[in-house]
């Protein structure tokens, strides 16, 4: 039934999308995804015990920002022969702290179908949260999640908890992260060939990772490197590497591929597997504008004064050592004076009633709006935010 049904959702859910887009006023990012993966799937102590198959890859995705929160919502599905076909739906919710912007939590739930040869039927249901706390030029981050998964009628639960750090450093950016997982999903860890105890309840793994990414505009690519090690119930001990690259072909078409080994995951309960995929992206609706690096936050609010009009305070959360410029056509685009107050480089300035566009730059890069601002593309390929005065 899956197999029947999992496209028509999605494309009913791209179709739906893609309405909502058409009608908002909020600047939306929509995109399709189609492609091609290679699954190998092996044991790890019976290299003769494998399944190997090819499949296609079909994704939907949806960002909408506001000016409190961003709303996020994915869909995709893995359509193979044989009844190999695996359905997985995700939607997480990211909120600022309202008293400082460098705290910012995100919650969501996910749900997943499958019918994998090695790994049993069924489905899977999970929630996560994660607090993120975010610097200049990184940040941390700490976050939790619990699932339930079904598997040839017998049903598990799972949890993880997980801690990271991240940092860039020009166009380099890198991650570490440390992840602690306990499950009952025996059959998950023995589809990898793990070794088990048989009279232990859980199993208990740690997860270590890093990743390394260069980024140059629209473009990347990423190196991984993780191991896992078992704690308790298991004594399984695997490494993997993997890489993926994104390289934009136009303004609305990317090509996407990644190759390396996936960990099984008891939260969402996918076996391990060594991928090949390679996809083409397609951003619909309206063209999409360029989206601020997390290092860059950028808040611009009208606070009341005394007579008509008030006065614009623009604050931008970088460090010191970076080159910040604040313009509008209040100022015929000349860059305002800013001063440093506790982390943030603010611009103040005072504004008759009317409406204003207001950008920033940091590093002489291209022009951007205030992310709590409706964004408007310029005339030079950059953007900017509306900000009216009442």
């Amino acid at each position: 039934m899956i197999r029947r049904a999992a496209p028509w959702l999605l494309i009913h859910l791209a179709a739906f999308t893609f309405a909502r887009e058409v009608d908002s006023q909020e600047p939306s990012e929509f995109r399709l995804e189609a492609g091609y993966a290679h699954v190998r799937q092996s044991s790890e102590t019976d290299e003769t015990r494998e399944s190997v198959f090819d499949a296609g890859l079909f994704a939907v995705f949806w960002r909408r920002p506001a000016a409190t929160w961003t709303f996020l919502a994915s869909g995709n599905l893995t359509y193979g022969a044989d009844s190999v076909a695996a359905a997985q739906g995700v939607a997480a919710l990211s909120i600022p702290w309202s008293l400082d912007d460098r705290l910012r939590t995100e919650t969501g739930v996910a749900g997943a179908r499958f019918a994998l040869r090695s790994a049993g039927r069924g489905g899977n249901a999970n929630v996560f949260a994660r607090q993120h706390f975010i610097t200049s030029n990184g940040g941390a981050w700490a976050g939790a999640g619990v699932a339930r998964t079904s598997r040839d009628g017998a049903g598990s639960t799972s949890a993880v908890q997980d801690i990271g750090v991240w940092g860039r450093l020009g166009f380099l950016y890198g991650s570490g992260s440390y992840a602690w997982q306990q499950s009952d999903d025996w059959p998950l860890l023995r589809t990898a060939g793990a070794p088990v105890d048989p009279a232990a309840d859980r199993y208990v793994l740690r997860d270590l990772e890093l990743v390394l990414e260069a980024r140059g505009g629209p473009n990347s690519i990423a190196v991984s490197w993780a191991a896992r090690r078992g704690l308790s119930g298991t004594t399984q001990r695997v490494e993997a590497v993997s890489a993926s690259g994104i390289l934009q072909l136009t303004d609305r078409v990317a090509f996407t591929a990644s190759a390396g080994r996936q960990f099984a995951d008891p939260v969402r309960g996918l076996p391990q597997a060594e991928l090949f995929t390679a996809s083409l992206r397609l951003s619909l609706g309206r063209k999409p504008l360029p989206v601020m690096q997390r290092s860059e936050l950028t808040s611009a609010v009208v606070e009341e004064r005394p007579g008509p009009g008030g006065e614009l305070v623009v604050r931008v959360f970088a460090a010191d050592t970076m080159h910040i410029e604040v313009a509008g056509d209040f100022s015929q685009w000349l860059p305002l004076a800013l001063e440093r107050e506790e982390g943030f480089w603010v611009a103040r300035v005072r504004l008759q009633p009317g409406s204003y566009r207001v950008a920033v730059r940091v590093n002489y890069g291209p022009w951007r709006a205030p992310r709590n601002l409706a964004r408007v593309r310029d005339d030079y390929g950059g953007e900017a935010g509306l900000v009216v005065v009442p």
